[in-house]
């Protein structure tokens, strides 16, 4: 807690300084000199201005008396014309002070007998006025003070002065007359003062960004961030940004440096006190409400940078009034137990009260003295320095939750340690006892896996012969075409034979000594004439042809059908994929004859992959059956229903892939349907229609292939199933 007590020695060190040195030495100051203004002696001009009238339309003007020491005028950013009509001899060897730095532009003509002697013109707030500033010859002015300071006349016993005025804000014309050195004796002590402020703004700066860096809590940060602003703001609104380089009143920059500052100090007062109060978690509404002070902020930027001066200010101005939620947050935030608020809100009520103060001597209220002419100086250093004995206290806060933490922590521990030890035991017993029954469930999950892998074995296989069951009446229509033409054949043949037995039986009956053989044998030979036995000869060749063609095809059919419903199990052999998919379609075609048109493009030279030939069969009829039920759900003529199956064979890189392909052009799929067709059981066909199985079953076989699936599919515009086997 070292450094949290160092910065609060500093913070009561500085505080002590702020409110026992300072004002001390400054109500030391005579008051008849330093607290007496002219401002009774002040008339308004009425009327309509520029900033360069005759002096004859001055004199014509009519004259509305002020009656205050210290006028306070509203003003909208126009020029307002004076007039100072002092007892005679008062100005006499004296000097006039408008002791103010608000002012934006300021014009001063002197008239003695009605007779203009002196014009003195000056624009811009902040001037440190010099008699080499661009003041015109002959014009003496006092050199380093942030107010106009200068001599009206030598030797006029009674001077008429006319000041013309300009400014953004509340016009303010505290008048001062007095001796040369006087005045320069209240600009000393008044560069003293602020000296002096910003030195003690510079120890609180300077300390507070040390501790950020070694505590790197962003509050310290933020503090220093609205440090910065705070005395930025007062030390600009007394006029000493013109001693920055840069900063010339003249200048683009230097009209709007006040305004920029205000803004500057009101967004990082946001900043710090969202910060430090930890009102995102402590005070919700307060943090949405400063937030949305942002807003306001950067209305004013534009209307600044914009060149609307007056309007800006007023916005600025309006918008700090929001700061005054500050005093109820810190009450909301010290009742829940955080004591380092209550700093806070003691700085911000005694700023605010210095605000009043301040806000109340401008509009005339109180009087314009010294104590209330610095009362927000004042105020500025109190607020600081509370609020760095708030950071400190801060410091010890944290570093105290944080032993405390630690002392939990370590109690934490020991007491985790403890209950470790006591299960460790229990754990030890539990984990044998565990172990044994994990052994046993072992055994029996091997068993129930082998017996799981056999029922899979015989699902695959129920499935292959429900889908042959399916065809079984297809198949037997395909078997009764060669069947029957075999029949037919063998019928016709028979009538053939039977003729050429007669004309054999009528040969073997010739002999060599037969009186009547030519007789017979021209009997034979009208007998062939009448048989046509050439024709006869012919059609026995044709009908041999065809039974031999019909059988054939029996064998092929019986052939397919037997290596389609045969069980390959694990067992792998090569095989060329046109021969599986003839084999399938030898099975599916009778079937699909009446549904669809079956379009088969099969490329010549496929390599011969290796594989499971009954299960690969069941890939092709599964995939091609699919695509026939597909298009006949579509809404197309039978003549246009249309499955293609084709084989490729890709090279690319130096390997070889063989792809086949089943597409259709029936309803296609949605991509929810999509991301479901492989799994177990799901089907989009009526109940009773199929089982859910045939993809998944699919899916399984191509996985075991090492062969990739790709799908290809849109809602009413087909589906394409892209096979790819490894060669």
């Amino acid at each position: 807690m070292v450094q949290g007590t160092m910065a609060k020695r500093w913070s009561v060190l500085c505080l002590v300084l702020v409110l026992f040195g300072v004002p001390w030495e400054l109500l030391a100051q005579p008051r008849d000199q330093a607290n007496v203004y002219w401002g009774e002696y002040l008339s308004l001009l009425e009327g309509s201005w520029n900033g360069n009238p005759t002096l004859k339309e001055l004199r014509a003007a009519s004259l509305e008396p002020l009656q205050s020491d210290v006028p306070s005028i509203e003003n909208k950013g126009d020029w307002r014309w004076l007039v100072l009509n002092m007892p005679p001899g008062e100005l006499r060897e004296k000097w006039l002070e408008v002791a103010t730095s608000s002012i934006d532009s300021l014009v001063v003509i002197s008239t003695c007998s009605d007779v203009e002697s002196t014009r003195f013109t000056a624009y811009g707030g902040g001037t440190r006025w010099s008699s080499d500033g661009g003041i015109p010859r002959g014009i003496r002015s006092l050199s380093g003070s942030n107010y106009p300071v200068f001599s009206v006349t030598e030797d006029c016993d009674n001077p008429t002065v006319y000041l013309g005025v300009r400014s953004g804000k509340q016009l303010v014309l505290p008048l001062r007359v007095n001796a040369k050195t006087t005045i320069q004796k209240w600009t000393v002590r008044r560069d003293l003062f602020f000296s002096m402020y910003l030195g003690i703004m510079l120890v609180m700066l300077l300390y507070n960004l040390i501790l950020y860096f070694t505590v790197e809590d962003r509050a310290y940060l933020l503090y220093v961030l609205f440090l910065i602003g705070v005395a930025g703001s007062q030390l600009f609104l007394e006029g000493y940004q013109g001693l920055i380089p840069g900063f010339e009143p003249t200048s683009w920059l230097g009209v709007r440096v006040v305004h920029f500052m205000g803004i500057y100090s009101g967004v990082t007062t946001i900043l710090f006190v969202n910060r430090f109060l930890d009102l995102r978690r402590t005070g919700r509404g307060y943090y949405t409400t400063f937030n949305f002070l942002f807003v306001g902020y950067l209305l004013a930027f534009t209307a600044v940078v914009m060149g609307e001066l007056s309007v800006g200010y007023q916005m600025i101005n309006g918008v700090a009034l929001g700061a005054i939620l500050v005093l109820p947050a810190g009450i909301h935030v010290w009742r829940q137990g955080r004591q380092s608020a209550l700093f806070l809100l003691t700085a911000f009520t005694l700023f605010f009260a210095s605000v009043v103060v301040f806000s109340l001597k401008e509009f005339g209220v109180i009087p314009h003295a010294t104590i209330t002419k610095f009362a927000m100086p004042l105020g500025s250093m109190v607020e600081v320095v509370l609020l760095s004995i708030a950071l400190a206290d801060r410091i010890n806060q944290l570093k105290k939750e944080s032993a405390l933490a630690r002392e939990e922590q370590l109690r934490v521990s020991q007491l985790n340690e403890k209950i470790t030890r006591e299960q460790n035991e229990v754990l030890e017993s539990r984990v044998k006892q565990r172990t044994e029954e994990l052994e046993e469930r072992n055994d029996r999950l091997r068993g129930a896996l082998e017996e799981l892998k056999l029922a899979q074995d015989q699902l695959v296989q129920a499935e292959k012969l429900a889908s042959i069951g399916q065809l079984t009446a297809g198949i037997a229509h395909e078997l009764n075409n060669p069947i029957n033409f075999v029949s037919s054949s063998a019928q016709s043949l028979r009538r053939d034979f039977d003729d050429v037995s007669e004309v054999l039986q009528m040969l073997q009956g010739l002999a060599a000594g037969d009186e009547a053989l030519e007789a017979r044998v021209a009997s034979m030979q009208k007998r062939m004439e009448e048989l046509d036995l050439e024709f006869t000869l012919k059609e026995i060749d044709e009908l041999l042809t065809g039974i031999d063609d019909g059988a054939n095809r029996t064998a092929e059919i019986v052939k397919g059908l037997r290596i389609f419903s045969r069980m390959d199990g694990d067992e792998g052999a090569d095989a060329n994929l046109n021969d599986l998919l003839e084999s399938t379609l030898v099975i599916l075609r009778s079937t699909l004859r009446d549904e669809v048109e079956l379009m088969v493009d099969l490329a010549p030279n496929v390599p011969s992959v290796s594989c499971q030939p009954g299960k690969l069969n069941q890939v092709f009829m599964n995939l091609i059956t699919n695509a026939a039920q597909a298009t006949s759900k579509a809404d197309l003529p039978k003549e246009e229903r249309q499955v293609r199956v084709r084989t490729r064979v890709v090279t690319e890189g130096g390997a070889e892939w063989v792809q086949v392909a089943v597409e259709d052009n029936g309803i296609g799929m949605t991509e929810e349907v999509k991301s479901q067709i492989f799994d177990p059981f799901f089907t989009t066909k009526e109940v009773g229609e199929g089982t859910g199985l045939g993809l998944s079953i699919v899916k399984g076989i191509l996985d075991d292939h090492k062969a990739t699936l790709e799908i290809q599919s849109n809602p009413g515009q087909g589906s394409l199933f892209l096979i790819t086997f490894p060669a």
